[in-house]
């Protein structure tokens, strides 16, 4: 029995070797973490960048992308790792008389050893499925950047809406007295109450915007991660400068840097990848094995070799004979290939016409920003002056004064929202180029 053991101790100790020196031949690989794709300018970039950082760490759709990526990266070593052994073991009801005794066990020890190359390719496949699975983190990280960018400056353009709403009311309440004086000394009344309908209908504005105000801030703390926390304070903010840089830059990164793209190119050389395995399933798989009899003392105790255990190698060979099925195989892998290849040239397509129409909208920010500064705001401006100290000395109706209230404020939440909108498309456009920032 010990030489039983024995023998089977050393024949697992070499088929261990061989599995052993196979699996260092192909951990090549690197099981580094790969950099988070947020450009370190997006994290501290004006009012928006605070929450990105927020986010990164603490969003937990980030965290459950990132242990989807773990996870793929530990099938690699799976992918390599040579098929489990068998071991096999006979017992014999009723022994099979030789002539060097009776056969009462036998034991096989099988070693399933794959085509040259088979396990490479699966290698290959299962890295590029863990790379696609590592951008479509990075194109959530930047589907949040965008999440993020919009609700910050939704927020920071109602906190400037709602202060004009709120100086305006304020003049409105300093006019109504003056307003309630003249009805004193015999001024029509319907000049009061359309001032106190006014007065109203801003304060219904200015609750508007703070219930809008409430639920943008609830949804970024959601992004952020964040529960029952200090709500989000006012913003101190500018409108954008001029671009310095070329708008079109944008356009050639958004083809190399888009990790949406970058996904669909991890998978087409994870389908080039089982496009080779397949092609491979003509070639033969091998087994090899070590097989032992356990053999009892002979009748003849005299006999040569009685009670002696033999044993023997042995080597199996797959005979792949159906090769319709097989290149079948092989014929749906490059047809899955060439669909992911016309994947890539669609998204191509939608992703240049985003970037074209966010740099058209960021252009007509950038324009509308530049009349409101110029222009209108100033004219606006004069305007309202000229009416309130006219309508002071009795030289303006309260309608007309209306008129360039209501106005003034139009535009200068207008400005505001035409400043917010740039900072939008500018981060907008930084997201679908992979984090390329433009000033």
């Amino acid at each position: 029995m010990n030489s039983l053991i024995n023998r089977i101790f050393h024949a697992s100790l070499l088929l261990l070797a061989i599995s052993a020196i196979t699996e260092n031949a192909l951990a090549d690989q690197s099981d580094t973490h790969p950099p988070s794709p947020i450009p370190i300018i997006l994290t501290g970039n004006d009012i928006v960048g605070p929450f990105i950082a927020e986010a990164l760490e603490r969003n937990p759709g980030l965290q459950a992308f990132d242990l989807r990526y773990q996870a793929a990266r530990e099938s690699i070593a799976s992918s390599r790792a040579l098929p489990n052994p068998r071991v096999q073991l006979t017992h014999f009801v009723e022994s099979i008389q030789t002539r060097t005794g009776p056969q009462r066990q036998a034991i096989q020890l099988q070693q399933p050893i794959l085509w040259h190359g088979k396990r490479a390719r699966m290698q290959d496949a299962s890295q590029a499925q863990a790379e696609s699975l590592w951008h479509a983190y990075s194109a959530q990280q930047f589907d949040i950047v965008q999440e993020i960018s919009q609700l910050v400056l939704d927020i920071a353009y109602l906190d400037k809406a709602i202060a004009f709403t709120l100086e305006q009311t304020r003049l409105l309440q300093q006019l109504n007295s003056i307003v309630e004086e003249r009805v004193k000394s015999g001024g029509a009344l319907n000049e009061l109450l359309r001032l106190q309908v006014e007065t109203q209908r801003f304060e219904d504005l200015v609750a508007n915007q703070r219930t809008q105000r409430f639920s943008a801030a609830v949804k970024l703390e959601a992004i952020l991660g964040r529960q029952y926390e200090e709500p989000i304070i006012e913003f101190e903010w500018e409108a954008p400068n001029d671009l310095i840089q070329d708008s079109s830059l944008w356009l050639p990164s958004v083809q190399e840097r888009n990790p949406k793209i970058a996904i669909l190119r991890a998978l087409e050389n994870s389908q080039e990848a089982r496009k080779r395995i397949a092609k491979l399933t003509n070639k033969p798989d091998f087994t090899v094995g070590l097989n032992y009899l356990r053999t009892g003392d002979a009748l003849n105790p005299s006999a040569s070799g009685s009670g002696k255990d033999p044993w023997a190698l042995m080597v199996g060979v797959s005979l792949p004979i159906w090769s319709k099925a097989n290149n079948a195989i092989v014929m749906q892998a490059s047809l899955q290939k060439e669909a992911i290849a016309s994947q890539i040239n669609e998204q191509k397509l939608l992703l240049n016409s985003q970037a074209r129409t966010w740099i058209a909208r960021l252009e007509d920010s950038q324009q509308r920003i530049q009349r409101y500064e110029t222009k209108l705001l100033p004219i606006a401006r004069q305007a309202r002056d000229i009416f309130e100290s006219n309508f002071r000395t009795n030289k303006a109706s309260l309608l007309d004064l209306f008129d360039s209230e209501r106005t003034l404020i139009e535009l200068e939440t207008q400005y505001w929202r035409a400043a917010a909108d740039a900072w939008v498309a500018r981060w907008k456009l930084a997201t679908l180029s992979g984090g390329l920032w433009l000033n």
